[in-house]
């Protein structure tokens, strides 16, 4: 049986890639079909039962036996015809659990992708920790003011340092919003490698002692790598996440508006509750180090 998987029709993040294409191995494994995969970033992936081409590739256009779309389908989104087996919105399932349904799995069950890169020589003299602390809209960074860079200090004074490793040095909405500013730079205490590519984010999270962002693609690249994840977020629910026991959220106060919400896209600073990002302005940098504690003392810091 010769099987095409597509990966995110209208959707191309690195993070849902990643958490989809473990379900996809754990397809072929169970079924010994021929599957052909078409994605972005099909350079990252190398396991050998699977066929993986980029998203364009003209065998996309080919007869297969079998087609399989995996993306988000939200209450108010048309279902392509050829699921036929029941898929539960996005609000009330996740990333893993959607793509585990839409080929058909009775059971829920998390599965790391194979990650295939080569490795670039880094030169580090001390432990280091990498960072991913900026995102596609303000309600998924960590609002506390200097937070970041608090818990840099703190790893300093462990002798450890600290990595940025996000695609952009700065970014944001390009026009302030009270004390947020036009653009968001990375923490000034921490080491710029950023704009490396996806090949340096992966070689410097590979020598770290463990990664730290939100919920975002590096962070879901970090745990397919084996590396722990200390990540704070506000705006979604742990079922959207791997299962990640160093994960922040304060539940005590507004969070995971995305599963009461449509989300607005277009609207950078959109807060739907108009609480002024309270989800994240409200864990504190004592709640990520509380975390962070858990991993140097297994390590033994």
């Amino acid at each position: 049986m010769k099987t095409k998987i597509l990966l995110g029709k209208d959707n191309h993040q690195l993070g849902d890639t990643i958490g989809w294409m473990g379900q996809v191995e754990r397809y072929q494994r169970t079924s010994q079909e021929e599957v052909h995969v078409f994605c972005d970033f099909s350079n990252l992936f190398g396991a050998s039962n699977l066929h993986t081409h980029s998203v364009d590739s003209p065998l996309r256009h080919q007869p297969f036996d079998k087609n399989f779309i995996i993306d988000f389908y939200p209450n108010n989104r048309e279902r392509p015809s050829t699921l036929t087996n029941k898929i539960h919105c996005i609000q009330e399932s996740g990333l893993i659990q959607t793509a585990s349904e839409i080929l058909g799995f009775d059971k829920v069950e998390e599965a790391k992708p194979t990650i295939s890169f080569k490795p670039k020589p880094l030169k580090t003299k001390k432990p280091i920790v990498t960072l991913a602390s900026l995102s596609t809209m303000q309600q998924k960074m960590w609002n506390y003011k200097n937070g970041w860079n608090d818990v840099i200090s703190y790893l300093k004074k462990n002798r450890i340092d600290v990595v940025s490793i996000d695609r952009d040095a700065r970014f944001g909405a390009g026009y302030p919003l009270g004390d947020i500013p036009a653009f968001t730079p990375i923490p000034s205490r921490s080491i710029d490698k950023t704009g490396g590519g996806l090949r340096i984010a992966a070689s410097y999270i590979k020598r770290s002692m463990f990664h730290m962002g939100l919920s975002s693609g590096l962070s879901w690249l970090a745990w397919a790598l084996d590396k722990p994840v200390v990540s704070v977020v506000g705006h979604n629910n742990q079922r959207y996440d791997f299962s990640n026991p160093y994960r922040i959220q304060n539940t005590s106060v507004c969070h995971a508006c995305w599963d009461h919400h449509k989300m607005d896209g277009d609207d950078w600073y959109w807060c739907p509750e108009n609480k002024n990002f309270e989800c994240t302005t409200q864990i504190t940098p004592e709640m990520v180090i509380e975390k962070i504690d858990l991993i140097l003392n297994l390590n033994k810091i």
